[in-house]
């Protein structure tokens, strides 16, 4: 970051392979296991998709934050286009400085650019994920619902 007489500078863009090395690291720090070929594979693929976006938020030159969205067409919303946040995470310690904040506000920017009527997100029940759904709220979310998985392996 620079020094306090000069404020920090921040970027939100779309993601790309140089990030790959930092996002991997914020994935498995936030307790998804993956590898960097595996990341690689997911980037690829994702950014031949016009139905998902990921965005990073870059301080200072450094990427510290991501957001990963799909765009989902569903008979339950009458046809309307609505779209998922699969991922947000911001790095650890720039937690409560407003970068979730923009990348969310970046992600909705995006959903309304492909003409979604809703965007949602599904969150662990965990007790350590009770300042994420704080978040939510706080950005104006309402929880709904509950998620139910299944294993198919």
């Amino acid at each position: 970051m620079n020094s306090s007489t000069q404020a920090p500078v921040l970027q939100i863009r779309s993601i790309g392979m140089d990030d790959l090395d930092t996002i991997t690291a914020l994935l498995r720090g936030f307790g998804y296991p993956t590898t960097l070929n595996v990341m690689k594979e997911r980037l690829e693929v994702v950014q031949n998709d016009p139905d998902c976006c990921t965005l990073v938020a870059e301080v200072d030159g450094q990427t510290a934050g991501m957001i990963e969205l799909r765009q989902v067409i569903s008979y339950c919303k009458n046809q309307d286009s609505v779209a998922e946040i699969t991922a947000i995470i911001v790095e650890e310690s720039l937690r409560g400085t407003g970068l979730g904040r923009r990348l969310m506000a970046a992600g909705e920017e995006w959903a309304r650019s492909k003409k979604c009527k809703q965007i949602y997100l599904c969150s662990g029940n965990r007790v350590e994920r009770a300042p994420a759904h704080a978040f939510y709220r706080h950005l104006g979310f309402d929880q709904n619902g509950y998620r139910f998985c299944k294993s198919l392996l």
